[in-house]
């Protein structure tokens, strides 16, 4: 995934490896508007036609160029940065409407999630299936709030071992690209959901990619300090050098 990079010469270099992942400066060609636009962002945009997600994106000055991202149904929800997408599909799995979690480059088209259900497996269940209640993405790392108030972090490429922030739930446990950061069957999960932050922090590396911390927390209870995770996942920039 990109870095911003605002200013040249000795000022681009050191601003590459400061900077956070997942920026960049705003070209003079932008993608065109399309009917069933869905989500909109600095660089570009994301739409449906006839079944299918489209996403287009002008991410390091190239030509807009419209990839097919995969399915798209009704209820569909989607998080754009101007680069990745995450989305969920309605579909029916042993009878329930269920939606499942995708995400991909709108620059390349490739995908890194392909129909996974919400809830990952922990240390204490299995995985299942789930309803979403709000996306967020930001740069290689994903998250989401179910309609039961799970909350879930994905990563593109996990580095690290996750570390808690807080008391959580349950212990934290990944299962190769998700995390359950925890469940709180108790709580409203729209509250829950308008509570949840993803973060980018600072991390290591240069302008064709790098390792950053991603830090998703919510606020189950607002007399109190939020919870959640941090976790280190690698981003790399396609078609670099």
């Amino acid at each position: 995934m990109p870095r911003l990079l605002t200013t040249i010469g000795a000022c681009a270099a050191l601003f590459a490896v400061l900077a956070p992942a997942g920026a960049q400066a705003r070209t003079g060609r932008d993608c065109p508007a399309h009917g069933g636009t869905l989500a909109t962002a600095p660089l570009g945009r994301v739409w449906h036609h006839t079944g299918s997600l489209y996403g287009c994106t002008t991410v390091y000055g190239t030509a807009p160029r419209t990839v097919r991202l995969g399915p798209w149904t009704a209820g569909t929800k989607v998080a754009f940065d101007g680069v990745g997408v995450a989305w969920t599909v309605r579909r029916t799995a042993g009878g329930a409407t269920v939606d499942r979690a995708w995400a991909a480059s709108a620059q390349t088209g490739r995908r890194w999630l392909l129909g996974t259900p919400l809830v990952p497996a922990s240390s204490a269940a299995p995985a299942r299936e789930g309803r979403a209640q709000r996306i967020l993405l930001t740069d290689a790392g994903v998250a989401w709030v179910t309609r039961a108030s799970d909350v879930v972090l994905a990563l593109h490429e996990p580095s690290d071992t996750p570390t808690a922030i807080g008391t959580l739930p349950g212990s934290l446990q990944p299962a190769r690209l998700l995390l359950l950061v925890g469940s709180w069957p108790a709580l409203d999960a729209a509250r829950l959901a308008a509570s949840a932050v993803l973060e980018e922090l600072p991390g290591d590396g240069d302008e064709c990619g790098g390792a950053n911390d991603y830090r998703l927390t919510v606020t189950p209870d607002p007399a109190a300090a939020a919870v959640g995770a941090v976790w280190n996942g690698y981003w790399t920039r396609p078609n670099c050098g």
